[in-house]
């Protein structure tokens, strides 16, 4: 054997050797023994994850890639009949040939460059139009194009397994708020787990003879920072069960309940300003006497994205380009938002900021401490923000994880864990032994309800159940109150499986 290599090797066992002590030293001086033994006990039921694996229905994943092919042609002819010559949407630069220069459109450009882009947010605003434009049915196009060649590159020809399931490789400390990561396989199959889209859930299914369940965790960030925020608005949607988009709505707009919800009922999802502007002219015109109101979307739309984005500060410039605003409403939704929930800003922000100055670090509720040693600066107090929330959540759901793989009641040794999402667990269970799914149920609800506690308050953060035959088809269901009898009943109601592997 080569000397170089025994050195190296034997250097690698010394050193290694010899860092154990100031490591450990560390780890106890620093507070951070416990969640080193909470990573370790984390992973085994990864492990087991990762190991068991997803089935996949192949056949339909076939058919549904020779009909996504078929949809790139159908497309592709489009776009280039009404280009008038070939233009690749995969192509940053002949879509800039095609928009800024052929079309003769003021180039949209990337913030941190200043060079003019084609991303999917200048592709949206092309495609919608301005008050001075018609939207470009091109632009839409190649939006279609490019998330189909996405759908078919990344997900339809992934490479799965021999035996025909989807696995990946789970990194249990893979962010440094605290949530799992997950990627391709050693072995080159899988893929990130994380983030797929639904369309590919319906692929993934339960096992012959079983049923999959999803455990949610409902708005879980959202109500930590209500709680963090200690504001008495937040709290209230939090306890007393109410709709947080159409309540921040409410408190936004300062309308009643009953017009925002006929409002979003008109609306829907509908992006469109014309479409829009011409529904409330003719349906109902009284709104046009509210101060304020988006041009591409309800009041609850809006309440819904500022929800979803504004906790954590972020600015009226992305919060604009994110949701496809102009940036003068950008301005308005976020002042509105923070006006409904000043302590967002008055008390979570002012805490995490006086914890930084203090020693840079920010400790949730069970003791998992992160040091911040950035720049002192608003990249640094918007991570900081995230911080908190997104650390606690995932060990909510993580701790569950946990004792549910370690539990040997027999009720929770039928459940097979198959994935965590962030605030999910994914499982499946055998039908035949439906009878003890209530039990198992009970403690998994349980594992996942610990009492938290910020700003001096205790609390619960909800849990939400989906029971059905793959990822993506769920039908949500009371997984507290239910019995034998009412998931048997349920069961039936989901109809046959469809997939081949029934």
């Amino acid at each position: 054997m080569n000397h170089d290599l025994l050195i190296y090797n034997a250097l690698d066992s010394v050193v290694t050797h010899e860092c154990i002590a100031p490591i450990w030293k560390d780890l106890h001086d620093s507070g951070n023994l416990p969640l080193y033994e909470f990573t370790e006990r984390l992973f085994d039921p990864l492990l087991y994850m990762v190991l068991r694996g997803i089935a996949v229905d192949m056949d339909e994943l076939e058919v549904t890639k020779r009909d996504t092919v078929k949809q790139i042609e159908s497309a592709q002819l489009e776009l280039c009949r009404l280009a008038g010559r070939e233009l690749n949407p995969l192509s940053p630069k002949d879509c800039i040939k095609y928009f800024y220069i052929e079309k003769d459109i003021a180039p949209y450009t990337n913030r941190k460059t200043g060079k003019p882009t084609t991303d999917d947010l200048a592709m949206q605003r092309l495609a919608k139009g301005t008050a001075s434009r018609k939207g470009i049915p091109e632009a839409r196009l190649v939006q279609t194009l490019r998330g189909l060649h996405k759908l078919k590159g990344t997900y339809l020809e992934i490479e799965f397994d021999e035996d025909g399931r989807m696995r990946c490789s789970a990194n249990p400390r893979g962010t440094k708020t605290g949530r799992i990561s997950t990627s391709k396989t050693i072995f080159g199959t899988g893929m990130n787990m994380q983030n797929l889209p639904e369309a590919f859930k319906r692929f993934l299914v339960a096992d012959p003879g079983y049923v999959m369940i999803e455990l949610d965790k409902s708005g879980a960030e959202w109500v930590v920072v209500a709680y963090l925020a200690n504001d008495a608005n937040m709290i209230r949607v939090v306890e007393e069960g109410l709709d947080p988009h159409g309540y921040t709505a409410q408190l936004m707009f300062k309308q009643p309940m009953e017009l925002i919800t006929e409002e979003n009922k008109l609306i829907g999802h509908s992006t469109n300003p014309d479409g829009i502007r011409a529904l409330r002219d003719e349906y109902m015109p009284g709104l046009s006497n509210i101060p304020f109101l988006t041009r591409n979307m309800s009041m609850r739309q809006a309440a819904k994205k500022a929800n979803h984005g504004l906790n954590y500060d972020e600015g009226y410039r992305t919060f604009a380009l994110m949701n496809d605003l102009l940036e003068s409403d950008a301005k308005k939704i976020i002042s509105l938002y923070h006006e409904s929930y000043p302590g967002v800003r008055g008390v979570f922000h002012e805490y995490v900021k006086h914890q930084l100055s203090k020693d840079r670090t920010l400790t949730n509720s069970f003791g998992f401490k992160r040091k911040f040693l950035d720049a002192w600066n608003d990249s640094l107090f918007k991570a900081a923000y995230a911080q908190i929330p997104q650390s606690t959540v995932g060990q909510v759901v993580n701790w569950a994880l946990i004792k549910t793989y370690e539990d040997k009641d027999d009720a929770i040794q039928k459940a097979e864990l198959l994935m965590q999402v962030h605030d999910s667990i994914l499982f499946q269970y055998p039908v035949e032994h439906i009878a003890s799914l209530p039990r198992c149920l009970d403690k998994m609800y349980e594992y996942l309800n610990p009492t938290l506690r910020y700003s001096g308050r205790d609390f619960h953060i909800k849990t939400d159940a989906k029971i059905g035959y793959n990822w993506k088809d769920m039908t949500e269901f009371d997984g507290l109150s239910c019995t034998a009898t009412s998931l048997r009943s349920l069961i039936d109601g989901l109809g046959q499986r469809t997939d081949k592997l029934a």
